[in-house]
C-alpha cells in the first residue's frame, strides 16, 4: 500500500537530484556491481517476508534493484535523479528487468509505504546528511523484524585502491583542492562518526556485518571513464577542463601501469541494522 510523500527533513544540497547530473551513462557502464554474495544475503532476508517489498534507496543506475530483482524480489527503487531512474529503467530493460517499480524521492522526501520488510542503499548514505534523520525516518517505514542494509564496495578502514592517491593529485591539479558535488557548485559535505557509529545511535542498532573479497579488474580506459560517473569530476563539473583533465590523467596512469590494466583485491561489505527486540528474530 502507498500513501502520500512525507518530507523528512532539510537536505544539505539545494538540489539533490542535480548532484550526479551528467553521470548516468558513465555511472551504469563503468562501475563495478556489487559481489553476487552480498546481493545473496539481502535476498535471503527478504524471503523471510513474503509480500513485503524492499527498499532500494538511492537507487542510482539500479545496480542493487536490478539485482535483487533477478533473483525474484519485489522491489520499489528510490532516486531523486530522473537522469538517473531513465538510465536504471534502460539497464533493466537491457536485462529483462521489468518488475521494478522506479520512483522518484530521497531520504528527505520519502514514498510513505508500510510493508517493506528491507531497505537496501548501496554506497550512498554518506549523501543522506544528517544520516541519524535519514533512519529516524526509516524506522518509520520499516515493518518489525526488518532492516537497513547498507552495501558497500570498500569496507570501512580497508586501503583504497592503490591508483586513488595518483587519481586525487590530477583531480587537484584540474580542479583544486576543494570539491563540488555535481555542476551547481555545492560543496560536498561530510559529517563526523562512522556509518556504524550513527546505526549504534538509531533504531537499528543491532548490527550484522559480512564481508567479502572481491577483485578490480579494470582498463585504462575503464578507470578513466570511471571518474566521469563521479559527482565531483563529472564532465558538466569538469566544463572546458574535461580534455586536459583527461589527458593529464591517462598519461599519468599509463606512466604508473604501462600495461593499462589495473587490479585489486578489495573488500566488499553490507552492514544490517535491526531493532535490538527483532534480533533474536532470525540469524
Amino acid at each position: 500500500m502507498q500513501h502520500e510523500r512525507v518530507r523528512t527533513g532539510a537536505a544539505p544540497y539545494r538540489t539533490p537530484g542535480s548532484v550526479f547530473t551528467g553521470t548516468a551513462r558513465y555511472y551504469a557502464d563503468f562501475r563495478p556491481g556489487y559481489p553476487a554474495e552480498l546481493i545473496d544475503i539481502c535476498v535471503q532476508f527478504a524471503s523471510a517476508f513474503p509480500g513485503r517489498r524492499v527498499l532500494d534507496l538511492a537507487t542510482g543506475t539500479g545496480a542493487v534493484a536490478i539485482a535483487l530483482a533477478e533473483r525474484g524480489v519485489d522491489v520499489v527503487a528510490v532516486d531523486p535523479s530522473s537522469e538517473m531512474l531513465d538510465q536504471a529503467r534502460r539497464s533493466a530493460a537491457e536485462r529483462g528487468v521489468t518488475t521494478v517499480d522506479w520512483q522518484e524521492g530521497s531520504s528527505y522526501e520519502l514514498p510513505d509505504f508500510d510493508d517493506v520488510s528491507l531497505v537496501t542503499i548501496g554506497d550512498a548514505f554518506h549523501w543522506m546528511i544528517p544520516r541519524a534523520e535519514a533512519l529516524a525516518a526509516l524506522d518509520q517505514r520499516v515493518i518489525a523484524g526488518g532492516a537497513v542494509a547498507l552495501l558497500s564496495h570498500r569496507w570501512p578502514g580497508h586501503p583504497k585502491p592503490s591508483w586513488d592517491p595518483l587519481l586525487g593529485r590530477v583531480r587537484a591539479r584540474h580542479l583544486g583542492p576543494s570539491l563540488t558535488a555535481g555542476p551547481t557548485g555545492q560543496a560536498s559535505r561530510d559529517e563526523a562518526g562512522t556509518h556504524e557509529d550513527i546505526f549504534r545511535r538509531s533504531a537499528f542498532s543491532h548490527l550484522t556485518k559480512t564481508t567479502t573479497d572481491y577483485t578490480l579488474n579494470v582498463t585504462l580506459d575503464q578507470l578513466v571513464n570511471w571518474q566521469f560517473s563521479q559527482a565531483q569530476t563529472s564532465i558538466p563539473v569538469l566544463g572546458d577542463r574535461r580534455e586536459a583533465f583527461e589527458a593529464d590523467l591517462r598519461a599519468a596512469l599509463r606512466a604508473w601501469e604501462p600495461t593499462k590494466t589495473f587490479t585489486e583485491t578489495s573488500q566488499a561489505h553490507v552492514l544490517f541494522g535491526r531493532r535490538p527486540g527483532a534480533a533474536g528474530e532470525r540469524p
